[in-house]
């Protein structure tokens, strides 16, 4: 097939596939796993999707268990480092400090990356896969930390007794205005429009006060 261009027959070329980076690729992927779970995902829907061939994704990455494993890779390491960098915004000098410090922050990080909570809480992901993920992406060393202040702090007389458990679903819950958009605006009109960063230190406050002993 040919089309004329300045008088001269020249060959009818399909453009080709853009040109995605890795970066790109496991947004998407991470954003599919943990809507559709790992099972249900499809490499050849996702690939259509963002305009590649067929086998892109797969020649980049591997087979579909290695994209899995390198997306949420991916999705943990921007959740960290959004962790990392509210931390230091807040520098404490004693473990009361630092927990305050540490409850803001997973706060903010679970605002900014609902994906990752998703993709956890999936029924088509196992408990072995989430450990070993966990383990790897180098969240385990953040939750390490905080079950040490945890019983630094109650073995010192200053907190109850607080599971991990359930200060991690407490501080999931409390940032739901902003991960329900869409429900929080019924509020509104009593409460007035909802405020980000206000409302991650009126809610960490409010955890902390929880826990305190003498509050």
């Amino acid at each position: 097939m040919y089309r004329k261009n300045l008088g001269m027959c020249q060959p009818f070329r399909m453009p080709r596939p853009p040109l995605l980076s890795d970066e790109a690729i496991l947004e998407r992927a991470f954003t599919a796993f943990a809507s559709a779970g790992y099972d249900a995902m499809s490499v050849r829907a996702l690939n259509a999707e963002l305009g590649l061939s067929h086998e892109t994704i797969s020649k980049r990455f591997g087979p579909k268990a290695d994209l899995f494993r390198a997306a949420v890779v991916y999705g943990v390491a921007i959740f960290i480092a959004d962790f990392d960098a509210a931390v230091q915004e807040r520098p404490s000098v004693d473990d009361l400090e630092r927990l305050n410090a540490m409850v803001r922050a997973f706060m903010v990080a679970i605002s900014r990356n609902p994906t990752l909570g998703e993709l956890l809480h999936h029924e088509g992901i196992g408990e072995p896969d989430r450990a070993e993920l966990m383990s790897e992406s180098g969240l385990f060393e953040r939750l390490a930390e905080l079950v040490e202040l945890l019983d630094r702090l109650h073995a010192d007389g200053v907190i109850r007794a607080t599971q991990l458990r359930e200060l991690w679903f407490l501080m999931q819950g409390a940032v739901g205005p902003l991960r329900f958009q869409g429900l929080s605006k019924m509020f509104d009109q009593v409460d007035g429009p909802v405020d980000a960063d206000e409302l991650i230190e009126r809610m960490s406050a409010a955890i902390m006060r929880g826990m305190r002993v003498d509050d």
